[in-house]
């Protein structure tokens, strides 16, 4: 069974529509991830994880978007951000179309963090939006959010080192692409634990301070990235796949029922 849009025909995809399967939206970012990272990491990681999700629940998987809301990186090189009201339109308007062309149920998957609130906004006005004329549903998830216990639980770095460019998603990248990843270009960047972290339980404030600047010699990177390995990201991955699966399985039993 395919499960990428872009690899199906039209009819292939009419097809899909038919036989109600969700469709998965992953929505990245191009952006600084460190001396030691690739640009398109968080785009990689959420298109991965949608494709291996899509096998588990019998989902299709749009492209990605590839540019998301980086502003907190636009001075470093290779950072292309959106602004908020433009990145929100994008997901609303793709979403829309999907709802439109009578897929039922729209996941958009996220793989950037600062995403993540507006692609709750962009699922609430689809919906206020398009209930009237459609009948489907909107989630809105950040790929690591379900299994974020799990995945703590397995950790080497100490709270604080799981932020952007740190151990998990440099772990990532040596289970899935380590040619593209340069562990020897970190000697000498500054780097280290940080008041935020992607997995470990935290207080739901949200406090937003002055962007890093490379001339302060900045490393574009919140978290600790020494601890990461090829074993630690395949571990990472699979819990993060299993816990969306198993939402998404319990999501759509519920549908059932209640029709």
């Amino acid at each position: 069974m395919e499960h990428r849009m872009a690899h199906m025909t039209q009819m292939e995809i009419g097809e899909a529509i038919a036989e109600k399967r969700a469709v998965i939206v992953p929505t990245g970012a191009t952006e600084a991830h460190g001396p030691h990272m690739p640009t398109d990491t968080d785009t990689h990681q959420v298109e991965h994880v949608a494709v291996l999700l899509a096998e588990r629940i019998g989902a299709l998987v749009t492209p990605p978007v590839a540019y998301g809301v980086s502003k907190t990186f636009e001075y470093f090189p290779g950072t292309i951000s959106l602004s908020i009201p433009t990145y929100q339109t994008m997901i609303y308007e793709i979403g829309s179309a999907l709802v439109g062309q009578g897929f039922e149920h729209v996941i958009l998957l996220n793989g950037n963090r600062p995403n993540g609130t507006a692609n709750d906004q962009a699922a609430r006005l689809m919906v206020d939006d398009l209930d009237e004329r459609f009948t489907f549903t909107v989630s809105a998830v950040s790929y690591w959010e379900p299994g974020a216990d799990r995945i703590h639980a397995m950790r080497k770095s100490m709270v604080g080192g799981m932020g952007h460019g740190g151990e998990m998603e440099t772990s990532f990248q040596l289970a899935t692409r380590p040619h593209l990843v340069k562990m020897d270009r970190l000697a000498g960047a500054k780097y280290g634990p940080v008041g935020w972290d992607l997995v470990a339980p935290t207080n739901p404030t949200r406090t937003y301070s002055r962007r890093p600047r490379p001339g302060a010699g900045h490393a574009a990177i919140f978290g600790d990235p020494t601890h990461a390995s090829a074993e630690s990201g395949e571990k990472f991955i699979a819990a993060a796949v299993d816990a969306l699966a198993e939402t998404f399985t319990n999501l759509q039993g519920s549908y059932t029922d209640r029709k």
